[in-house]
């Protein structure tokens, strides 16, 4: 399978799960915030949370917060937001939501402590299945012109110029490589370059002096391929 589709197959696939939990996190929460009973809190202290990213160190900031529900029973909890500088201050009052069952489920009640999560995972999600989907279905449509152009494409020839390291891509410390052509185009009359579709074996030996053939569609001189399909019987 083409590389750039195998990782933007995962990149969407990932995303579409995100965008799937997503979608449960709303409505558990909306199911949460419906059942939820509101009560008055305090921050009682910031817990300090430390973060390494490429050997730089960073902290973000969560509220611990006390209450008393409506049984006259003290609980503490964390915010589930942390955020650098800090979202409140040690010794500020707060209004909370917790569930009546289990008073130690608990949030602060203002946007991001209602709906932090469900943000957080709709963005990525959205990032995600965006860019997979983009290489998924881009692979695709080249995939498609290229069977298009095989069947139906005005044929002419080119001159092989060089073996070029397709440094773009890699797999397993490996870059595959690509074939240079020049020639005239017939519908255009210009001398054009054309660039094949990346191979993952050095084709240069089969190469020199060889004239290729480019496949182009008549009616859009800009959908065009250099064919490199018999390579497959070669290698």
């Amino acid at each position: 399978m083409n590389l750039v589709k195998a990782v933007g197959g995962i990149f969407l696939l990932v995303g579409l799960m995100m965008l799937a939990a997503t979608s449960y996190l709303y409505i558990d929460q909306n199911d949460f915030i419906a059942d939820a009973k509101e009560a008055e809190g305090q921050i009682i202290d910031l817990v300090r949370k430390q973060q390494n990213k490429d050997g730089n160190t960073s902290y973000t900031y969560s509220a611990l917060v006390r209450f008393t529900d409506d049984e006259a029973v003290t609980h503490e909890f964390i915010d589930r937001v942390g955020s650098n500088p800090p979202r409140y201050s040690k010794g500020q009052d707060v209004i909370l939501l917790y569930a009546p069952d289990n008073p130690a489920d608990a949030i602060i009640n203002d946007f991001w402590g209602r709906w932090a999560m469900v943000i957080i995972f709709g963005c990525l999600g959205t990032i995600f299945s965006s860019i997979g989907g983009g290489m998924y279905f881009w692979q695709v449509h080249k995939a498609r012109t290229r069977l298009w152009l095989l069947e139906n494409g005005t044929a002419f020839s080119v001159d092989f110029l060089e073996v070029q390291r397709d440094l773009g891509q890699s797999m397993n410390g490996r870059n595959p490589y690509r074939i240079l052509a020049q020639g005239k185009n017939p519908f255009t009359g210009k001398l054009e370059q054309y660039l094949s579709k990346a191979v993952w074996i050095d084709p240069t030996e089969y190469l020199p002096d060889r004239k290729l053939r480019v496949l182009v569609d008549p009616n859009n001189s800009s959908r065009h391929m250099l064919d490199v399909e018999w390579l497959a019987d070669n290698i």
